[in-house]
């Protein structure tokens, strides 16, 4: 299958589980016509539809067309605690006939994003405004998406663009279109808003700093995922009979990898309120720091920390 036949199959075969779900990130640019392509796919999966994923997967291992498998790098086990506190799993789904491999990595609660949002036009896509927080990360190539993601918004008549633009002319030329009810959220969303009005001139700089903050609580959230993983994983390699990846069905391995991360202390919550502050503090720190920015200035500029963590 290429990677388009098999995002369809894929989606019928959740759609057939009754497993609610949203194809989001790059595949979502594409449906959106801002990518190209992309290999690789990401799904925001229902917390509560998480069991029920596993027994698809397990379920293909003996209807034969396709197998699933963790990948050696895979993350936290396909559940919904490790899910509901920000992990990621990694997968890979093999085509039985030609060992054509498909990564595919499940979210249940994706980073930077409030709340479960469709497309208005296609309820298995994730919103224009849900990719666009996805994509705030410390990859330059990203950002160009953002801004495009936010250009749609606007096209469609959602105002909630303005929080993706990144550029203070569009900013400029947008801001009087957008009705009054609508600006005291947007403000508070994006503080720098408030500047088009009283100071324009500061536009450019304040977007940004307001990048560099999105950059840091990116890199802060993923370390605090990243390294208790690794060391996990050194703690788990250590044992003589450790073998990963494992050659068996889904569901032993599944099994297997629930019982190393209980046995060998992967955290289930390792961004609890406490580190999340921490990041949200480090964040406007980096940004004082590169940008030169006074506390005053970020005061300004930085959003709420329910805004960048919530």
């Amino acid at each position: 299958m290429t990677p388009l036949n098999f995002l369809a199959w894929l989606r019928a075969e959740l759609r057939r589980a009754g497993i609610r779900f949203l194809l989001t990130s790059g595949q979502a640019c594409v449906f959106y016509g801002i990518q190209q392509t992309t290999k690789d796919s990401d799904w925001i999966v229902a917390l509560d539809d998480i069991e029920k994923l596993r027994g698809l997967l397990a379920g293909w291992d003996r209807a034969g067309a396709c197998r699933a498998e963790y990948r050696s790098i895979c993350g936290a086990p396909l559940d919904r605690t490790y899910l509901g506190y920000g992990w990621t799993s990694h997968l890979t789904v093999v085509e039985q006939a030609t060992g054509t491999e498909h990564h595919v990595d499940i979210f249940g609660k994706p980073p930077r994003v409030e709340q479960w949002e469709t497309d208005r036009e296609n309820g298995e896509i994730a919103s224009r405004h849900v990719v666009g927080q996805m994509k705030k990360t410390d990859r330059d190539k990203d950002w160009p998406i953002v801004f495009s993601l936010g250009r749609q918004m606007l096209e469609r008549g959602d105002w909630r663009g303005v929080l993706h633009l990144q550029d203070a002319g569009a900013l400029v030329d947008v801001w009087p279109h957008v009705p009054h009810r609508e600006r005291r959220e947007l403000i508070r969303q994006r503080p720098l808003l408030a500047m088009i009005e009283t100071s324009p001139d500061r536009l450019r700089r304040a977007i940004a700093i307001e990048r560099t903050v999105w950059i840091a609580i990116n890199q802060a959230r993923y370390t605090c995922y990243q390294r208790p993983w690794k060391e996990f994983y050194r703690r788990w390699r250590r044992q003589p009979d450790m073998q990963w990846p494992l050659a068996a069905g889904f569901e032993q391995q599944h099994e297997v990898l629930v019982t190393a991360c209980a046995e060998h202390q992967l955290p289930v919550n390792p961004f609890d309120e406490q580190v999340r502050r921490a990041a949200h503090a480090q964040a406007r720190k980096d940004a004082a720091e590169i940008m030169a920015a006074s506390s005053a200035e970020l005061d300004e500029i930085v959003p709420s920390i329910d805004v960048l963590l919530p």
